[in-house]
């Protein structure tokens, strides 16, 4: 008997289906891959963001201190000028009264004025360092959350890749099958 043309292009289609769906699955895998790698990176990513953050949070503890030693100078200095007024006030023999009184108290108001706007400039850096390591820990959530995604997409390419290869499996099995279906039906 002799092979026909479809017989021909029964095999042609089979053997096209098999390369089809070893392509399929690199296909799947090659995006996969790609994937992945980018959800490697963004949890490089989320790692740094995650030392900024620790950072900002330093720098948050930092200020603190800083502003508890500037605040403990200036009451020390406030404390040393007023003394050294009231001792000069007393050491010309006049009396804590009058224009004294009027030198001491405005002494001690620029001392509290000063204690104020230095506290003030503390917790201003320090909710700042704060908003910024609070910002950093969102940006590494989300970063985490991409890479999750990306791993996912990836899982879902190998799977599509595999889907589609068994698809065109069956279309060459199918193909064989009607390729050699006449030489049995003699």
């Amino acid at each position: 008997m002799a092979i026909s043309q479809s017989t021909f292009s029964n095999i042609g289609g089979a053997v096209n289906d098999l390369f089809g769906g070893i392509s399929d699955i690199e296909q799947g895998q090659a995006k996969a891959d790609a994937l992945r790698l980018k959800a490697k990176g963004d949890l490089a990513e989320a790692s740094n963001y995650d030392l900024a953050s620790g950072l900002a949070k330093q720098n948050e503890a930092y200020t603190f201190g800083s502003t508890q030693l500037q605040l403990a100078q200036q009451q020390r200095s406030q404390y040393q000028q007023t003394g050294a007024q009231s001792a000069a006030i007393s050491g010309a023999g006049f009396a804590n009264t009058g224009s004294a009184l009027d030198i001491l108290r405005d002494s001690a108001m620029q001392g509290s004025i000063a204690k104020s706007v230095l506290t003030q400039q503390g917790y201003i850096t320090e909710q700042g360092y704060e908003e910024q390591a609070k910002s950093y820990t969102t940006m590494a959530a989300a970063a985490r959350t991409d890479a999750a995604g990306q791993e996912n997409l990836a899982n879902e390419a190998e799977q599509a890749g595999q889907t589609g290869a068994i698809g065109k499996g069956i279309g060459a099995a199918l193909d064989v099958a009607a390729a050699i279906a006449p030489f049995f039906l003699l």
